[in-house]
């Protein structure tokens, strides 16, 4: 039976924040409907192979960045096993196209690391056509890397990439491919498993940025607003952060991926911290900016809800049917107007000087990444797809002294240095105020659905819950 914990504030004359965070991980059991769906992936990689085998490998224990053992992306994806030292092959042309490994089990492995999975528990619960030992497996892989057939690997297990080509007899030359040109397109539509798991992320995410709202105030660090982030996470079964926290005041609000956290934060700042829980390998990806003492200033106020005002615009255009580009071109729009009619843009119409202050895109796919695999280019949204929205806005000390070598190509010196002269006054009123409001956004039939709902966003509101 799942357990549910209401947390949040409730202000009997305002609103209340009740955010639903289950602590059963019963969600993350290996299901029948679990394998169904890995075997349907399979299934379609294998048949579009003509020829060409498959081989994987889940990441040996000492070859990742994370603080614990995490199975490569589309190794999971495939197969849906967790555990360290294990290879997948996949090969239509054989009597066993799905084969898994056992990983090698010394003394030492189990003593220090625990015992993992027999050969008959991977049959079991995975249902390989075949488990082969990992000298078998190995011998296997030297086989196939001796014939003509195109190999497809993960690229982005580099080390991995390194060691097969170094098996490749000298004589031998073999195509290697990516993997990810067979499976990125799967991986951007997501399935009710997977939405169920960002879902939950997604919530943990929430929780811990409200907590923050709670106990935020001035003469704190900002590592301890992200002990209060990541200690959430765990204490709600999320194990790591889906990618390492950015929790910046004041100056550092408008340092993209600022990562330190060690500032004594003063009163007056901002806080922008763009955080993301991952639950059952996939992440959440959420941004919110608040004032250190709970209180905006005039000018922390206009440009957060210009930035506001283009997010809800832009998460309107995330329909299905509607181009990506679009949604982008969107939030743009709307805080180049803004940015105008604060006197911080002296021609509307000019790409470059909304790029001075925006930097980045504003929205990617999001999912066993946080920057997840899938085609931008001419891309219509559709049913099942998740993506961010992110649009921020930042004012940077040095930022008009780097103007002119950001904008060389764009735009001509005199141009610039006269968009310099004008703003100038103006911008100083904003100096060290970085903003950024982040969703995560599910594309259904008839609309969307915002799964990073349950984080505060509102003026009003996070002022409320900070008092």
């Amino acid at each position: 039976m799942a357990i549910f914990l209401v947390s949040g504030c409730y202000n009997p004359g305002g609103r209340s924040w009740m955010i639903p965070v289950s602590i059963d991980p019963s969600d993350l059991s290996y299901t029948p409907a679990h394998e169904e769906s890995f075997e349907m992936r399979r299934n379609q990689v294998i048949e579009s192979l003509g020829g060409a085998k498959v081989i994987l490998r889940s990441w040996d224990q000492h070859s990742h960045n994370r603080h614990q053992f995490r199975p490569n992306n589309y190794f999971y994806y495939l197969t849906g096993h967790e555990g360290p030292g294990t290879y997948a092959i996949l090969d239509g042309d054989s009597d066993s196209p799905f084969i898994l490994s056992s990983p090698a089990q010394s003394m030492r492995a189990k003593i220090y690391d625990g015992s993992q999975l027999s050969a008959e528990e991977i049959h079991a619960r995975f249902h390989p056509h075949q488990v082969l030992s990992r000298r078998e497996a190995m011998a296997l892989i030297d086989s196939l890397l001796q014939t003509d057939a195109p190999i497809y690997m993960d690229r982005s297990d580099r080390l991995f990439e390194y060691e097969l080509k170094a098996r490749v007899p000298e004589d031998h030359q073999v195509e290697f491919r990516h993997i990810g040109e067979l499976v990125d397109e799967m991986r951007a539509i997501k399935n009710s498993t997977e939405v169920e798991r960002m879902q939950k992320a997604c919530d943990i995410t929430a929780l811990s940025l409200t907590r923050v709202m709670k106990q935020c105030k001035a003469g704190m660090y900002e590592f301890e607003m992200e002990a209060v982030i990541e200690g959430t996470f765990l204490e709600h079964g999320a194990q790591m952060p889906g990618f390492n926290s950015i929790v910046g005041s004041g100056p550092n609000s408008t340092t993209l991926h600022y990562e330190p956290n060690d500032r004594l934060m003063e009163d007056g700042d901002l806080l922008l911290m763009d955080i993301g829980a991952e639950y059952g390998y996939y992440t959440a990806d959420i941004t919110r900016t608040i004032p250190v003492n709970g209180r905006f200033t005039p000018e922390q106020r206009s440009i957060y809800e210009l930035v506001l005002k283009a997010q809800k615009a832009a998460i309107e255009q995330m329909v299905s049917g509607n181009y990506h580009s679009a949604v982008q071109d969107t939030a743009k729009i709307v805080m180049n107007r803004g940015l105008h009619e604060l006197g911080l843009v002296t021609d509307p119409q000019s790409p470059w000087q909304v790029t001075f202050y925006t930097i980045h895109g504003t929205s990617h796919f999001l999912g066993l990444d946080v920057h997840d695999v899938g085609s931008y280019h001419e891309r219509r949204l559709e049913p099942g797809m998740v993506l961010t929205i992110e649009p921020g806005i930042y004012f940077r000390e040095n930022a008009l002294e780097q103007a002119q070598e950001m904008f060389q190509r764009e735009a001509d010196s005199t141009e610039i240095a006269d968009f310099i002269r004008q703003i100038a006054p103006v911008y100083e009123q904003y100096l060290n105020i970085g903003v950024r409001i982040e969703d995560d956004i599910l594309i259904t039939q008839d609309g969307n659905i915002n799964l990073s709902r349950y984080a505060p966003k509102e003026v009003d509101d996070i002022e409320q819950i900070m008092r």
